[in-house]
């Protein structure tokens, strides 16, 4: 019998609160040489989730919170995609307990499906590169694009 792998969105409860809490400080806690402290506090998470340019999802193995994304059409792009209609993906992360599982694939393609009217998605993340250069996204000016999909 296989685990489901479902994504969904997050909206500002208290239940999906605590679970980006959770993920982004685990996530933290997992890759330490990544600088980002009070990047994830709850304001923040609760700010953005309450804000009409970004959408946060989360992806779920089984029961358990898996990974997250945080996508956004606020905040400054490079000037190569300047006049072309985007998204930034400020972050994307699965858990160490789940990389080998669909949890990543199924996060992305989430990430695609909400915003398939888009022309580009964009991100400057220093993880997971690897994983989005396999799917699609090729290195521009600093920044890992995907255009098209």
């Amino acid at each position: 019998m296989s685990t489901t792998i479902l994504t969904k969105f997050a909206v500002a409860s208290d239940k999906m609160i605590d679970e980006l809490l959770y993920l982004t400080r685990t996530w933290q806690q997992e890759h330490p040489e990544i600088a980002m402290e009070g990047q994830y506090s709850k304001k923040i998470l609760v700010d953005s989730m309450n804000s009409f340019s970004s959408q946060w999802l989360i992806v779920y193995v089984g029961e358990e919170p898996a990974g997250f994304a945080w996508l956004t059409d606020a905040g400054v792009r490079p000037d190569f995609l300047e006049g072309k209609r985007i998204v930034h993906l400020v972050a994307f992360a699965i858990l160490n307990a789940y990389q080998d599982t669909a949890a990543a694939d199924a996060l992305l393609q989430k990430c695609q499906s909400v915003y398939k009217g888009r022309d580009a998605m964009w991100t400057e993340l220093s993880s997971d590169t690897a994983y989005l250069a396999a799917n699609g996204f090729i290195h521009k000016e600093g920044h890992l694009v995907k255009e098209g999909w």
